[in-house]
């Protein structure tokens, strides 16, 4: 029988193979128009590695200013613009700095629209034992490097400034065995990354299916670079599939893209400047 530690590192991402790199928006704009010109259109975007460049840690974050530039003329032009992603809707309200976005926290467990913030109540019921999952993996595996944050919702361990990442990672894995309360909980692998959260309350995914019932939009572009960006671009080739809505799913690729980031994708972007 799989132990959750072999579990886990089975389940880490591994590189993206470039040869299934989908091709370039850029190149295929004319493709979007339909996209583009749909009466309601969403436009959902993750944030680090999206619109802002990974940072040695998530305080460092900054969005990339083209892409607040865009944002902020976005929001006067189409039905929605939202922003989803693990941080916590506040802590993304306040690095966009943007009003009239939609701000998506915590993986979808909570939002924050027109400074009103609405909880999932099944993932609330997680914080306490997220937190207590957290510091049983700190005071087993923490390390030099590692930058461990409770978000309430969720929580996540970063190890992209540790001088070994790898060693971190498979010490992390080992403890993820005998830390009390982790198998009630949702666990994911990123870059660089460890996250904890409920195992209700939704993913990327469901966020993105709620939005899009949510705004009644006939139309969407979904952007991401991370594991949990999967879920989202997905779920956007299924709302394609059933006719829910027109959309384009775009992986925001780098050398440490995911697998399946780009199977799941129908364009690609080199980076974040490509994304501004």
């Amino acid at each position: 029988m799989l132990s959750l530690r072999d579990f886990v590192l089975e389940s880490e991402p591994m590189h993206e193979d470039s040869t299934n790199k989908p091709p370039n928006l850029l190149d295929h704009l004319d493709e979007a128009l339909p996209v583009v010109k749909g009466a309601r259109l969403g436009i959902v975007l993750d944030f680090d590695g999206t619109i802002s460049e990974l940072a040695p840690t998530p305080d460092e974050s900054r969005i990339y200013a083209e892409s607040a530039e865009a944002l902020e003329s976005l929001v006067r032009k189409v039905t929605l613009v939202a922003v989803v992603s693990g941080r916590s809707a506040s802590d993304l309200s306040e690095k966009v700095g943007l009003e009239n976005i939609v701000y998506v926290g915590s993986h979808g467990a909570e939002s924050l629209a027109t400074g009103v913030r609405e909880v999932s109540p099944e993932a609330a019921e997680y914080s306490g034992r997220i937190a207590a999952v957290l510091d049983g993996l700190r005071s087993t595996a923490d390390a030099p490097g590692i930058y461990w944050e409770d978000k309430g919702l969720s929580a996540s361990v970063h190890f992209r400034l540790s001088p070994d990442p790898d060693s971190v990672r498979d010490s992390l894995a080992e403890a993820l065995d005998s830390v009390p309360g982790v198998d009630e909980l949702g666990v994911f692998w990123g870059k660089r990354v460890l996250e904890l959260r409920s195992p209700v309350g939704g993913n990327k995914g469901a966020a993105l299916k709620k939005l899009a019932l949510d705004h009644a939009l006939d139309s969407a572009i979904f952007v991401g670079d991370d594991t949990t960006d999967i879920d989202a671009l997905e779920a956007m080739r299924g709302l394609n599939e059933g006719a829910t809505l027109r959309g384009l799913g775009v992986a925001v690729v780098s050398d440490d893209s995911p697998e399946g980031l780009c199977e799941a994708a129908d364009y690609a972007l080199d980076g974040v400047a490509e994304v501004g």
